[in-house]
């Protein structure tokens, strides 16, 4: 009871502080006007409430075609907790105007904005006519969402164009009916996970000992389910919680933050390692199942279905990774039922069985088949965390690769059963592996879930570019660099990114280039052949204005870059 009263208190307070902001609507309330020679998109926004210009795009559709907007002057620069960056952001209105230059077709347009006291909205996109008159479009697919009916035509809001236009984003194409469907099976497939099949095996047993007492055969079994399902709720009672908190530091965009899916690579990847037996998890909980199972009356099958849940947690079979990703990014109703759905799976067999005891018989013996048919699973969560991992480099760019490929391996190494203390041993010996296992868990952490966007200060090279900046008379760096050169890697790590290089090029007004030689080009082969060199790294420097060049060496650190723009500022 004290869990189901924790999951209500959730909702109470979650519909009191959503009332605390407005509607996307009413905090950005958009017009677009057009004459066929000039559009122009007008938004009035609520005091307390804000805009990011860079969020905001104009997509031509169906042959459209329009000019760069011109913005209107109100812009004020400030400093974005949810990005970690200085915004250009626009308070009570925003102008921009866009020249037609095709009267064909209509247009997409895409906005984004944040409160004040902390709430982010999910990007927002609007379908217009060229004449700017609103374009709804029909529901096609039955829809959750209580607000609207089905059959009824709205407006596009949701960060994704389809014909359900409810507010959450579908995951791999996931709709509710098939997350459910996801969830009853991965809930079941739990059942046959060596962390679990102990606790059903014995509850079983146990069952089968009423006899033929049907009636007190049906009423543990739904004590079990009940056990089992509340369990499931109260676990997503807490995910949402954490979900809801998360949106008020800038996690609210779930499959659109860096962060949130490095953090879905790193439970994926865990969640393998789990399943293939590289760390074993909750097997210490098997005794006190064993237990409870032993209790007489409904008490001891409520929490016979708790303790399932519990030593369920580590043992996330196929089908459910999908269906709880997709959880996490509905609205709360919907999470719910859909860890409901899980939680029904899990316990389908005991129910099976309390209504028709005979099938006692036929359940498996537990053998080694159990643990192959775990490593089995493990590998469709493998492909699951690579696949994020490329959504993640598609949102990053290709030096989170490695850096999260980096994070994982120390990962690993960091809950390595070796470094597991063992009773007995020598407390310098117990010691030292407690500090390597913090230490590699502190930097794979660090490593994986530092996704904090960085502004791109570089220009791509062009003899052009380097000749005009020299003309100028101004100081530039040029990096020739690869994807595969590891050293170049290394350095741009630490001595080439990060606030303090930022600010150092701001600071001596440094232009930087960069010629990217993972693929072959005539123009950086010849800027490499006319330093005589063969390859890269390659860092030239350009002082003021001179076009002689200086070349660096090929390990670079951050003081010698400084040292290095720091007096060419000085002539």
């Amino acid at each position: 009871m004290k869990r189901l009263g924790l999951v209500l208190l959730f909702f109470v307070m979650n519909s009191v502080w959503a009332g605390d902001f407005l509607a996307v609507d009413d905090a950005f309330s958009v017009s677009v006007v057009g004459d066929g020679t000039e559009l122009v998109v007008h938004v009035d926004i609520a005091d307390g409430y804000y805009l990011y210009q860079d969020r905001y795009n104009l997509i031509p559709q169906d042959g459209a075609a329009l000019s760069d907007g011109l913005f209107s002057d109100n812009a004020k620069v400030k400093y974005d907790p949810n990005f970690d960056e200085d915004m250009t952001v626009f308070y009570h209105s925003l102008d921009v105007r866009h020249q037609i230059l095709s009267d064909q077709g209509h247009i997409l347009l895409v906005y984004q904005g944040c409160a004040d006291a902390g709430l982010c909205y999910p990007p927002q996109k609007r379908l217009f006519s060229l004449s700017g008159e609103p374009i709804r479009v029909a529901r096609s697919v039955p829809s959750l969402d209580l607000d609207v009916g089905s059959g009824d035509a709205v407006e596009l809001s949701s960060p994704v164009i389809t014909a359900n236009t409810s507010s959450s984003v579908p995951m791999s194409g996931l709709t509710v009916l098939s997350a459910l469907i996801f969830a009853l099976i991965g809930g079941l497939i739990l059942n046959l996970m060596p962390c679990v099949f102990p606790v059903l095996s014995l509850k079983a047993m146990h069952m089968a000992q009423f006899g033929q007492d049907s009636a007190h055969t049906r009423n543990h079994g739904l004590a079990y389910t009940a056990g089992v399902v509340i369990s499931f709720i109260a676990v997503a009672g807490l995910l949402l919680l954490i979900r809801y908190f998360g949106e008020w530091v800038g996690w609210g965009f779930q499959l659109q933050s860096p962060f949130f899916v490095a953090f879905l690579v790193l439970l994926f990847f865990g969640m393998a390692l789990t399943m293939t037996g590289y760390i074993e998890v909750g097997q210490n909980l098997m005794g006190v199942g064993q237990g409870l199972t032993e209790k007489s009356g409904l008490t001891g099958s409520f929490f016979t279905g708790v303790l399932a849940t519990v030593v369920a947690t580590p043992c996330t079979a196929p089908f459910m990774g999908s269906a709880i990703g997709f959880a996490l990014l509905q609205p709360a109703y919907v999470s719910l039922l859909i860890f409901a759905a899980m939680g029904l799976g899990l316990a389908l067999p005991i129910l099976a069985i309390s209504y028709v005891p005979a099938l006692v018989k036929r359940m498996p013996k537990p053998g080694a088949w159990m643990d192959q048919f775990r490593q089995l699973m493990a590998f469709p969560l493998y492909a699951t965390a690579l696949w994020l991992l490329w959504v993640l480099v598609e949102l990053q760019g290709s030096n989170a690769l490695l850096k999260v490929g980096l994070g994982l391996i120390l990962f690993s190494l960091a809950i390595w059963p070796a470094l597991t203390v063992l009773p007995g041993q020598a407390r310098g010996k117990i010691w030292f592996k407690r500090l390597t296992r913090l230490l590699l868990l502190v930097t794979a952490l660090s490593m994986i879930l530092d996704q904090r966007r960085s502004v791109d200060i570089w220009q791509d090279y062009s003899a052009a570019l380097v000749s005009q900046s020299l003309a100028e008379g101004k100081s530039v760096f040029v990096d020739v660099t690869a994807a595969w050169c590891i050293t170049c890697k290394a350095n741009e790590r630490v001595a080439l990114s990060g606030k303090r290089f930022e600010r150092l090029v701001r600071d001596n007004e440094i232009v930087l280039i960069r010629a990217d030689w993972t693929n072959p080009s005539p123009a950086v082969d010849a800027l490499i052949a006319g330093f005589n060199r063969d390859g890269v790294p390659l860092y030239a420097f350009y002082s003021q204005g001179d076009p002689v060049a200086q070349i660096l060496p090929q390990l670079l650190t951050y003081g010698l870059v400084e040292e290095l723009f720091s007096s060419a500022a000085l002539k």
